[in-house]
């Protein structure tokens, strides 16, 4: 079989930031004033190239105290957009063309992100990705070391939506962890096992995909509240008797096309959604700015502003 390449599929991540007191791990969680975006704003505005013959300069980008950032468009006084490298190393590999790479050396990519002030204050971050490829946790300690400090640090949230985690993938099995047994009540359902235990599409029938895919709609919210609305569904006819304190997590085995993967309706999942971008990808794998943008923009207004809205 041949080699696939699996760089064609463009995708963004979005984040929202906010600070919280330093050496208070248990303080109020605030967002950023204007005069705190505008620092930012400003140091994302300063495109200088990097001399990378300058030890130093190679120094700083591993430390994250910089990234080469290539070019920036204001959208608005709000919303930045801009092109920069993401940084890779610390693995000798081997190039084909040019040999072997030294581990030491940087190897630069380039991705695209936008930030965009919220009015709670809050700092919303989309980082682009080629395949597998992508640099957020770059760009974020980045961002977060320009933002944070002496009295504050800076915190990344993950934007996840189960709607798009579940796209147009096929449910496998749906896993199930509660802290006690449940109490059986009827005949079998899709929850019809207590304590921790797996549901299979191939032992449950031809509507385990809609019976699964009907869960996502009410399961929303905060961890209480999707809680509260799995107990209730698991609860109702001949389900279980549970409380929703009783559930400790709930996930999803997804597939599509060849590969699987795990949607959290409950349960811990740092993972962002990565949203699909409608953008061609030339043979050398240099996306067209403005194109980034307009998609980057689109999934921006139509799908992450509302999702904080909520």
């Amino acid at each position: 079989m041949a080699k696939r390449q699996r760089t064609n599929q463009v995708t963004a991540s979005f984040h929202y930031l906010v600070k919280r007191k330093r050496g208070e791990p248990e303080s109020e969680e605030t967002g950023f004033t204007a005069q705190e975006f505008a620092k930012l704003g400003a140091r994302l505005r300063d495109v200088t190239p990097i001399d990378f013959s300058d030890e130093a300069e190679i120094r700083l980008i591993k430390q994250g105290e910089k990234i080469p950032l290539l070019k920036v468009t204001d959208i608005s006084v709000a919303r930045i957009f801009g092109r920069f490298e993401g940084a890779y190393y610390g693995q000798e590999y081997r190039n084909t063309k040019v040999g072997t790479i030294d581990a030491d050396s940087l190897n630069l990519r380039t991705f695209h992100y936008i930030v965009d002030y919220r009015r709670d204050g809050r700092i919303v971050v989309g980082s682009q990705y080629l395949g597998n490829y992508g640099d957020y946790d770059g760009l974020s300690y980045f961002i977060s070391k320009t933002l944070q400090t002496n009295e504050s640090v800076v915190r990344s949230k993950s934007f996840s939506s189960l709607r798009h985690e579940l796209g147009s993938g096929t449910p496998v099995e749906l896993k199930v962890a509660l802290n006690r047994p449940g109490k059986k009540l009827g005949s079998k359902s899709l929850f019809s096992k207590t304590g921790v235990f797996v549901v299979r599409g191939s032992e449950y029938g031809d509507e385990f995909e809609r019976d699964v895919k009907g869960l996502v709609p009410q399961v929303k919210g905060s961890m209480e509240a999707r809680k509260a609305a799995l107990a209730k569904i698991m609860s109702q006819g001949d389900l279980m008797d549970i409380d929703d304190e009783d559930i400790a997590g709930c996930t999803v085995l997804m597939r599509q096309d060849g590969h699987q993967y795990t949607v959290y309706l409950l349960g811990d999942n740092n993972v962002a959604t990565r949203f699909p971008l409608s953008v061609s990808v030339p043979p050398n794998g240099l996306l067209d700015y403005d194109s980034v943008k307009n998609e980057m923009v689109r999934v921006l207004d139509n799908v992450v502003t509302p999702g904080l809205r909520r």
